[in-house]
């Protein structure tokens, strides 16, 4: 099964919608069949319980994170990689930021 990795887009950082999820916009990596498994293993993963809540799952929604393939890691199944960095490690360099 192929790895994806789930990057919030930047400027999406503050969005309401992270409340919904208990885990801060960081890049993940996760093995999963295809995008839609991906992103839903994340949000099953991550999902705030109890209460209603006011918005709608982050991960789920491509206006707030990128998913793409990415078999940069090796990612046991069921498990997910999280780089404690919203970007990935290739943008950044001795913890600044390089232009893309």
């Amino acid at each position: 099964m192929p790895v994806y990795r789930l990057t919030p887009l930047k400027g999406t950082e503050l969005a309401p919608q992270w409340r919904a999820s208990s885990m801060r916009p960081h890049c993940l990596w996760v093995r999963a069949k295809d995008e839609n498994d991906a992103r839903r293993q994340v949000a099953m993963a991550t999902a705030v319980s109890g209460g209603a809540m006011e918005a709608p799952e982050p991960w789920k929604d491509a206006g707030l994170v990128a998913c793409e393939y990415d078999d940069s890691k090796n990612v046991a199944a069921g498990i997910i990689y999280v780089r404690r960095s919203a970007y990935p490690q290739s943008t950044i360099d001795n913890g600044r930021r390089l232009s893309a």
